[in-house]
């Protein structure tokens, strides 16, 4: 019996597709968006599954898109719910760049959200021969959202929001129907474009895979307000300066603009990060008064630094170092010991925490940014350290609040 090997070779590839797609997640008849609940009509879901199964095919590459996920996410989740958008629009910047920095389209955009220049630059992105922050995940994920955001100022529905971050918003808005403004059910049917299934066989093929406590936590952002070269903060902090540069792709020279506070992606935990730059400021202070200045202004000025005071959500306050303790504190920044206790919301028996901002004065009631992400292993406290904000204030707010954000202030609309 002759065998053909051209119908060998397509069973043979029909089977080793099948075994992969039996591990894939089964597409939903229903998908919610945020506040949106999608129906997927019967003749999209075999389109969508096959999106899904596609992207589940090769183990090994869909393995790599999770360990991304697990340094990325994070942080997106955090930004998305600091600007009050939808958790599910992470998955937007998987498909947009497979969270690549250096990711660049045949239209020329680039970066984890793949931005034009032009567009980049009306939403706040530094973009030239030094600088490119598209490629920078906290800053250019900021701009996306409110790129997103923009668009549903008007359209009041997500998918469509989605759509004009593909189209532009003019070009969405000449195939939208005015009427379709504001609905919070949709049908996805055949005339649904392509770049919605597609975003929406992302979110199904992932979110299974997007597991918290796998999360990546050797990751930190930082905001740069003391170095002038990643040299010297690779220096200061300890870290591998090709490890840092790495992951800061977004600068491409060793020194750092002074334009902006930029936020850099440090491969390195929060609390080690706070611990080294309380370091950093205590040796600095170290080599002023070794240099003995001698002018009635320089002793002011001395006296001042060696506090170590810094203005941290507008409070002076002081990033704690391992030697210090409370009897010390309250003795060097001249404040009584139950003014100190009170301000920081802790209680006489409490032991100095290094790396945490501990403040000299009373904490605000409300933070500066409506929303933050808490870390599983984050106590209410150290939010309230972090964000300058009350602890009664923050407990008052969160009441009843048992999911992962934190509300820092009431909202407007809920």
């Amino acid at each position: 019996m002759k065998i053909n090997l051209t119908v060998l070779f397509f069973f043979f590839i029909l089977f080793i597709t099948e075994s992969f797609s039996q591990n894939s997640p089964r597409v939903p008849e229903k998908i919610r968006i945020d506040n949106m609940v999608l129906s997927i009509s019967s003749d999209v879901i075999p389109v969508l599954q096959n999106e899904v199964d596609a992207l589940h095919l090769n183990e090994k590459y869909f393995q790599i898109y999770v360990d991304r996920i697990n340094i990325f996410f994070p942080i997106i989740e955090r930004i998305l719910a600091e600007e009050e958008m939808p958790d599910d629009l992470k998955y937007l910047a998987l498909q947009e760049s497979a969270l690549i920095s250096d990711a660049v389209s045949s239209s020329d955009a680039v970066g984890f959200w793949q931005f034009k220049k032009e567009t980049a630059e009306d939403y706040g992105l530094i973009v030239n021969e030094k600088i490119d922050e598209r490629k920078n995940i906290i800053s250019s994920t900021r701009a996306a959202s409110r790129y997103i955001k923009n668009s549903n100022y008007l359209f009041e529905n997500w998918i469509f929001s989605i759509y004009s971050y593909y189209q532009g918003l003019n070009g969405a808005k000449e195939v939208i129907d005015p009427q379709l403004y504001g609905s919070k059910r949709m049908i996805i049917d055949e005339s649904t474009h392509w770049y919605i299934i597609k975003f929406l066989g992302y979110k199904i093929a992932f979110e299974d895979y997007v597991d918290k406590i796998n999360y990546n936590n050797n990751f930190s952002v930082y905001e740069n307000r003391s170095f002038s070269s990643i040299k010297d903060m690779s220096k200061s902090l300890s870290i591998d300066k090709g490890k840092l540069s790495s992951f800061n792709s977004w600068i491409k020279t060793d020194r750092i603009p002074k334009d902006k506070i930029y936020s850099f992606l440090i491969p390195e935990k929060k609390e080690n990060i706070f611990k080294r730059t309380a370091s950093v400021l205590s040796e600095k202070v170290n080599n002023l008064i070794d240099q003995q200045y001698n002018s009635p202004i320089d002793e002011k000025i001395l006296s001042v630094i060696s506090r170590r005071t810094i203005f941290l959500n507008g409070l002076p306050a002081f990033i704690a170092d391992s030697s210090d303790n409370i009897n010390e504190i309250t003795g060097l920044y001249k404040i009584s010991k139950k003014n100190f206790l009170a301000y920081n919301d802790i209680e006489t028996n409490h032991k100095i925490i290094p790396g945490i901002p501990y403040y000299l004065s009373k904490k605000r009631r409300k933070g500066r940014v409506q929303l933050y992400l808490r870390r599983e292993e984050e106590s209410l406290w150290e939010i309230s350290q972090l964000f300058g904000v009350q602890l009664s204030s923050l407990r008052k707010i969160n009441k009843e609040n048992n999911t992962s954000k934190i509300l820092m202030r009431r909202r407007s609309i809920l």
